[in-house]
């Protein structure tokens, strides 16, 4: 991966548009929020990022499940260098299985009572569709933030799976 400098005042990364914030401004809006107006802007987020970062997955590599190791191979060696935490992703045969260490959502916001990685489900989201293509439903279902350790683990299901699963 490859950022640059566009000339005219924007960062470049393999042609898309990037920009740097830092994790404690970015998170600091959601800490400023009431509670129930917290959970529906971290899924708008999480619904943003499905899909503006599916437009980065699909241009890392090829779609379904032949590219599947290429692309969780681009996207683990992506993540760390964007400033998104160490990721090791781990296929299933319905869904994928996500840790993430280092969060820069955790570093931003400090200790929760809630899980506040919202931009990573929808990113974790955007990845398992360009995989499997289906919907997928993720779940964040250990928090950095909740649990006072350096850790976030989140698990994606196609959401076909749940018809199948009468």
């Amino acid at each position: 991966m490859i950022a640059k400098a566009d000339g005219g005042g924007g960062l470049d990364i393999g042609g898309i548009r990037y920009m740097m914030i830092r994790p404690d401004a970015l998170m600091g809006l959601f800490r400023l929020l009431e509670p129930a107006e917290r959970v529906a802007a971290f899924e708008a987020i999480a619904a943003s990022i499905l899909e503006h970062g599916g437009k980065s997955a699909a241009s890392y590599a090829g779609h379904g499940r032949y590219a599947a190791d290429a692309l969780i191979a681009r996207i683990e060696a992506t993540a760390p260098q964007i400033g998104w935490g160490n990721w090791q992703i781990s296929p299933r045969d319905n869904g994928l299985d996500l840790t993430v260490v280092n969060s820069p959502f955790v570093a931003g916001y400090g200790p929760s009572d809630d899980p506040v990685c919202a931009p990573i489900r929808g990113m974790l989201a955007a990845v398992t569709r360009q995989i499997f293509g289906d919907d997928a439903v993720v779940a964040e279902i250990e928090c950095a933030a909740t649990s006072r350790s350096d850790v976030c683990r989140f698990t994606a299901r196609i959401s076909s799976a749940d018809t199948n699963q009468t």
